[in-house]
């Protein structure tokens, strides 16, 4: 059935004059039509004579007073200049409403062949070109929409109508590029335009164009003012980029406008963090607990960065000294502290706040490292190996454990043991190179030279500065008999690490074990000891190479002195007993043998020399 309609239309304001007879429709002035839908005139009102239709058709009048205004005005800009009357089609007019109707009935093609009709009465109204395209798209026929489209667009290139059917075609065509550029367009016509503004961030976002998606943000706080939740994705966006002088601008603008916001100076805190500048950052963080003082995470990177400058002290007093309100039954402040004074070597009191929590029985596994770490240091060897152990007991895989283990096992010259904890961390992690690297030494250290050389080799070659490896990996090649490789290697590592006293100590012993370039091992050794004179190793080495040189006095004073800080040395007794051989002094000489062998019962060259003092 198809609509009749006979009305005419009186719109009164008294800039704005529509006047309707059979012939005739003269307009003066559009204010503006929005989607195709509604026309937005502010402050007047509509007045509707002489109608003879259904209710439900009201809306279809209004349409076509749009398409008469579409098509004769050709802009939806404002017009301030004297009226002039143009001919209207009512062909035209009437094939576009019962067009509407068959739309409105969700009869596209039978729409399309009415628009298209009232097309070839009027040509000149972009309105009709979009309703022709606006079903071809419903139809799912975008090519065809976009052609009309096109034309609508050369009427009348302002149109937002016409370009938001535009950006929908090249939308629903995946044409992102020229779908973008189209819904810039509408914007910058129309920045209140919400629908589009929502398109044109979905599309950034599909195509990673995070800073298009800021731009955006930018635009919605100009035009809609102020929107904490808006200037925080902002700012998300800039710290990507490492647009960090922005993202900080962002954050300030909220606090411009609720200076109570103490997340926000949480968040300029982490940007200056992230730059590097502690100063500015704990700044930012003591603004935030100023207005928050139980903010925990502010508490937290405040001490943080003092401890990534070993500022221990001021650590424990970000926690400690009653500034801040600091919750109770959270372990990482616990964790904090106890490593302030770990740190300060102060064994005691961090052993003191790790206990009550473990006791608890609800402690992190980095509380069992750390408190492992304190007995260890604290030289509480069985204490620490019990924590160590209960580490692998849960994590069998835990790297730091099995390093630190063995460490143990190393230090107390517990060699087989230290090697059969890194078998099985190497079984678990083959190509980690510290594993590897203190496997390979506690091989050495068994004199199993040839087993430990591939594993040193591999952790070399993974990482070349590592310098406890290089020096193992020296020893290896002087007792396999390769003093031109064990020399070269030192050699390299020294003019790479020319201040680093164990390179230094280590070759300056192995010439001196060799009984060459005496003169040369002397002098770095003494380089040695300048950086650290109460090294055992090292004036036991100096003494040595003192012996070797026949200057018996300076190495028996060098070597008791080695013995007062390394007394368990089986190799240190030994070479002061061979210094007071020399100088005659039997007694003492059998002595010091009989003290080395006690440490290494096994030592048959000691048993030979004790032979000669019986």
């Amino acid at each position: 059935m198809e609509p009749n309609f006979n009305f005419n239309v009186l719109f009164l304001n008294k800039n704005v004059h529509w006047i309707t007879d059979e012939n005739e429709l003269v307009i003066t002035k559009l204010r503006e039509f929005y989607l195709g839908l509604n026309l937005v005139i502010k402050g007047d009102k509509f007045y509707i004579h002489q109608l003879v239709m259904k209710k439900k058709y009201l809306i279809l009048i209004i349409l076509f007073c749009m398409l008469l205004i579409g098509g004769c005005a050709q802009s939806n800009k404002i017009m301030t200049s004297r009226p002039q009357k143009t001919e209207v089609s009512l062909k035209a007019r009437d094939l576009y409403l019962k067009g509407l109707f068959y739309q409105s009935e969700g009869l596209y093609n039978e729409a399309l062949v009415q628009f298209y009709q009232a097309l070839h009465h009027d040509s000149t109204s972009p309105t009709i070109y979009n309703s022709i395209a606006e079903n071809h798209i419903k139809l799912g026929h975008y090519d065809s929409a976009l052609i009309l489209l096109k034309k609508a667009e050369r009427k009348d290139p302002e149109n937002v109508e016409t370009l938001s059917l535009m950006a929908d075609c090249y939308f629903r065509l995946r044409d992102d590029e020229n779908a973008i550029n189209t819904y810039k367009r509408i914007l910058e016509l129309n920045p209140y335009r919400a629908n589009a503004r929502e398109h044109l961030m979905f599309l950034y976002k599909k195509n990673n164009n995070e800073m298009g998606i800021a731009e955006q943000y930018e635009q919605l706080h100009a035009y809609y003012g102020h929107d904490a939740q808006t200037l925080n994705e902002l700012a998300e966006i800039y710290l990507k980029y490492k647009e960090y002088d922005k993202a900080i601008e962002a954050y300030n603008r909220i606090i411009k406008k609720d200076s109570s916001d103490f997340r926000a100076h949480y968040k300029i805190g982490d940007v200056y963090k992230i730059q590097g500048k502690i100063e500015e950052a704990r700044s930012a963080y003591e603004k935030s607990l100023a207005i928050k003082s139980d903010f925990y995470p502010a508490i937290q990177n405040l001490a943080l960065s003092y401890g990534s400058e070993q500022k221990w002290q001021d650590v424990i007093n970000v926690i400690e000294d009653g500034r801040y309100q600091v919750d109770s039954t959270k372990v990482f402040p616990v964790i904090l502290v106890a490593q302030a004074y770990y740190s300060l070597k102060d064994y005691d009191k961090a052993r003191a706040k790790i206990l009550p929590v473990i006791d608890n029985g609800e402690a992190p596994i980095e509380l069992y490292e750390l408190i492992a770490r304190v007995e260890f240091e604290a030289k509480n060897y069985e204490a620490a190996k019990k924590y160590w152990q209960y580490i692998l007991n849960k994590d069998e895989n835990n790297k730091m454990a099995s390093l630190y283990l063995g460490a143990l096992f190393l230090e107390t010259e517990k060699p087989d043991s230290a090697v059969i904890v890194y078998k099985k961390a190497y079984d678990a992690h083959p190509a980690d190179p510290t594993i590897l690297g203190f496997y390979g030494s506690a091989l050495q250290q068994l004199a199993q030279f040839e087993q430990a050389l591939p594993y040193l080799k591999k952790s070399y070659k993974l990482n070349p500065d590592n310098i406890n490896v290089i020096s193992s990996l020296a020893v290896v090649y002087e007792n396999l008999n390769q003093f031109e490789k064990s020399d070269s290697l030192y050699e390299a590592a020294i003019q790479q690490f020319p201040d680093d006293a164990l390179l230094l100590n280590n070759y300056s012993y192995s010439l001196s074990e060799r009984g060459i370039r005496l003169d040369e091992a002397l002098t770095m050794v003494k380089k040695a000891l300048q950086i650290s004179p109460d090294n055992g190793a090292y004036l036991d080495t100096i003494g040595w190479i003192y012996y070797k040189l026949k200057n018996y006095l300076e190495a028996e004073k060098y070597i008791k002195q080695a013995i007062e800080v390394r007394e368990n040395s089986s190799v240190v007794f030994e070479h002061l007993g061979d210094v007071y051989y020399e100088l005659k002094q039997y007694n003492l000489a059998r002595e010091n043998w009989r003290k080395a062998l006690d440490l290494q019962p096994d030592n048959e060259s000691l048993k030979l020399k004790l032979e000669k003092v019986k």
